[in-house]
């Protein structure tokens, strides 16, 4: 049995996050409508094997960082008008956790990747520019 309690998170028309150094529980709810909530375990502390994170997101997103050595499950997340991405590498290495993720999201969005996903996706509208500028750059 965890010593760590349980983590519930919401959010309602804002943003929630846990970054940086913090005590991963073995359970985790996240409810999310309209909002946003981002969970990075990249430098969390997880005493554990398993990780239960379970998802409620309607017309919210729910952003999961995940580190590269540890496993994802996200096959129990369910998605109507919605979009679940998982993507980045997760080995999932020996002694490594593994996050359950669960749920069911409804017109909103959960992404799951790696810390280098992460850094990606997250570039300010940088890569969106420069696709602009080499369109512009071809046709004009």
């Amino acid at each position: 049995m965890s010593t760590i309690p349980p983590l519930a998170l919401s959010s309602t028309w804002g943003s929630v996050s846990r970054t940086g150094r913090w005590q991963v529980p073995d359970s985790i709810t996240v409810t999310s409508t309209m909002g946003s909530i981002l969970l990075d375990f990249t430098a969390a502390d997880c005493p554990h094997q398993q990780v239960e994170v379970r998802v409620s997101c309607q017309a919210g997103k729910v952003t999961l960082i995940v580190p590269a050595d540890w496993a994802v499950d996200a096959n129990e997340l369910v998605a109507g008008g919605a979009g679940v991405t998982v993507t980045g590498e997760h080995r999932g290495d020996p002694g490594m956790p593994l996050l359950h993720v669960t749920g069911r999201v409804v017109w909103g969005g959960v992404l799951i990747t790696d810390p280098q996903g992460a850094r990606t996706r997250d570039d300010g509208g940088q890569r969106r520019r420069e696709r602009h500028d080499r369109h512009r750059d071809r046709h004009h």
